[in-house]
């Protein structure tokens, strides 16, 4: 059996390419980028097509978040 390394090294770059952007996309829709890079890097499209689909999540809230809202709305 004869591999190309030319195409093993293309299929990689390009493997690693499509983590490297589904975790910067992850992060444009409130989820942890790391977390997706890996599972993209492991599971390759499949994980990258449930990013897409699934829906955002909502902003997690602080309680200093909350604090300063709570200053905007006093007199």
């Amino acid at each position: 059996m004869n591999i190309d390394p030319a195409g093993t090294g293309m299929i990689t770059a390009l493997w690693l390419t499509v983590a490297i952007l589904a975790g910067g996309y992850a992060r444009t829709r409130n989820r942890s980028a790391w977390t997706w890079f890996l599972l993209t890097a492991f599971l390759g499209p499949i994980a990258a097509y449930l990013l897409v689909v699934w829906p955002p999540r909502e902003p997690v809230s602080t309680p200093a978040s909350q604090e300063r809202v709570s200053q905007a709305d006093a007199p």
